[in-house]
């Protein structure tokens, strides 16, 4: 009952769902059928399909929802009345924290991401590994550097799946299976709905070479990059915060055409890899800049906590801001935008504590250090891969703390099969 007041009142107060230009540029993609692998195409086959259905993306909006409420109200379910009210405590926390519903009704890649990986967890505490795996392919196809937080999780479904004569050699070629099935998902689905090759991994390349050439802008001539940009126009472009700057033409610069990244990829990936190797330091300090940005660790405000609310498009689609609704949990969001809710490194902290917590039990609960570990994996790998320090980043991070935080609590102690004594040998 929390879960349906819960879920219909932020669908309320926030219908169709909240939207910004990348979530208006994949309903428009799965609206026309034309995908480009910039936005994953499965995320926007599916807002087209809702626009297609009731003329607007509502249905992600109250599946998102009602998936995630649902997931999590599974994970807290215990038959042990102690742990059934821990569990009610852990449930009201996830309800009511402005971290999760201030983004939860926004239609993100992210977002479908956390939902679809805690639909995996909760698969898993039930033992429907095979559920779990389908939900973990399409975390990765809305997502593709989920496949980070995805192989974690692969570890319990693969020896769920198991049949008890596996020994731990077999279950390993299992798991290898399953990981190339991951890693390769979201190219069997762009090739499924024909997308475009757009190289959305170019914005990592050209992002780590303009922190390096904003901190020695003497070697931009020397650049192929010396054509779309001067010295001092990369100094005011760059940002540690995010590479659209970059594109944008921020500070009254040049933009740089993301289409011109792709005709390019061996230049891109050329020079990055020279320019890393000769100057780790630098390349290592505006990665540990935007990474302090992500988390909510440098001086200043949150860098983009959430989004606000409907950015223009043709479809004529808004939100009604002028609801009570609206009104009194918008205020709440900006209350909180500042405070720790939206700091990620107080999330990490607490995502660490249950780390080891879980690490000591993991024999007994092996699903809750799994998702700990998945969660963990997902916010640190932006170390290397980060693009930006959009909050939304480390959004699956946040979700995986309170479902390893219920696991802990409910979930039933069991060893793995292959770490038990065999049927017919004596214990």
């Amino acid at each position: 009952m929390g879960v349906l007041v819960w879920a219909a009142a932020l669908f309320a107060a926030f219908q169709p769902g909240l939207m910004s230009s990348d979530s208006i540029d994949q309903y428009t993609q799965g609206l026309n059928g034309h995908y480009n692998d910039v936005h994953p195409p499965l995320g926007s086959w599916i807002l087209g399909i809702s626009g297609k259905l009731v003329g607007s993306p509502w249905l992600v909006l109250a599946m998102q929802l009602l998936v995630m409420g649902a997931c999590m109200a599974a994970l807290v379910k215990s038959s042990d009345a102690t742990k059934g009210r821990w569990g009610l405590l852990i449930m009201g926390a996830f309800l009511l924290t402005p971290t999760v519903w201030a983004l939860a009704v926004i239609l993100w890649k992210d977002v479908m991401t956390a939902t679809v990986l805690l639909g995996a967890v909760a698969a898993l505490k039930y033992r429907r590994p095979a559920i779990a795996l389908v939900l973990l392919l399409a975390g990765v196809a809305f997502r593709h550097n989920a496949l980070i937080a995805a192989v974690p999780l692969a570890i319990p479904a693969v020896v769920q799946l198991s049949p008890q004569t596996w020994r731990r050699p077999q279950q390993c070629l299992a798991f290898v299976i399953v990981v190339v099935g991951l890693t390769f998902s979201p190219a069997l689905v762009s090739r499924t709905l024909n997308s475009n090759r757009a190289w959305a991994a170019g914005q990592l390349f050209l992002f780590d070479l303009s922190g390096i050439y904003a901190a020695h802008p003497e070697l931009v001539p020397q650049s192929f990059l010396s054509g779309d940009t001067s010295p001092d126009e990369i100094v005011r472009a760059y940002s540690p915060l995010h590479v659209g700057h970059l594109f944008a033409g921020h500070g009254g610069t040049r933009p740089i055409m993301f289409g011109s990244l792709e005709p390019r990829r061996k230049e891109f990936i050329d020079e990055w890899s020279r320019m890393v190797r000769k100057y780790p330091t630098t390349w290592m300090r505006h990665r540990l800049d935007s990474f302090a940005g992500l988390v909510g660790a440098s001086p200043g405000p949150v860098f983009y906590p959430f989004h606000h609310s409907i950015d223009p498009n043709p479809f004529q689609l808004r939100v009604a801001s002028e609801g009570w609704m609206y009104k009194r949990l918008h205020d709440i969001k900006l209350r909180a935008a500042n405070s720790l809710f939206f700091r990620g490194w107080s999330w990490l902290l607490v995502l660490c504590g249950l780390t080891v917590v879980a690490l000591r039990s993991v024999r007994q609960k092996p699903i809750a250090f799994c998702t700990a570990l998945s969660g963990l994996g997902y916010t640190l790998s932006y170390l290397i891969i980060g693009i930006g320090s959009d909050f939304r980043f480390i959004y699956w991070s946040i979700i995986a703390t309170f479902a390893t935080l219920a696991l802990l609590v409910t979930e039933a102690k069991s060893l793995p099969h292959d770490l038990q004594h065999p049927p017919d040998t004596p214990a």
